[in-house]
């Protein structure tokens, strides 16, 4: 099952990381906020699948993901 989810916060460990990366880092981690989607049978694996995703699109490993369930959201929405 493919469910949406809306990633509010991205953190990754900054140590051993140089000041261009670290640029390139945080304009991936503002450029990834927003709906992203995973697929999985349960919640746990669509999760899991989630982070794999954030994960290989920042590129390091990640200390913290936070998001919620698809709705409607301060960073979807416009007028």
């Amino acid at each position: 099952m493919n469910k949406f989810y809306i990633v509010e916060d991205i953190r990754f460990d900054p140590k051993f990381k140089t000041e261009e990366e670290l640029k390139e880092l945080e304009w991936k981690q503002e450029n990834g906020l927003g709906v992203w989607s995973a697929e999985g049978r349960t919640e746990d694996e669509r999760i899991n699948n989630l982070w794999e995703k954030v994960q290989d699109y920042m590129g390091v490993y990640l200390t913290m993901l936070e998001y919620c369930n698809n709705r409607p959201h301060p960073l979807t929405a416009f007028k």
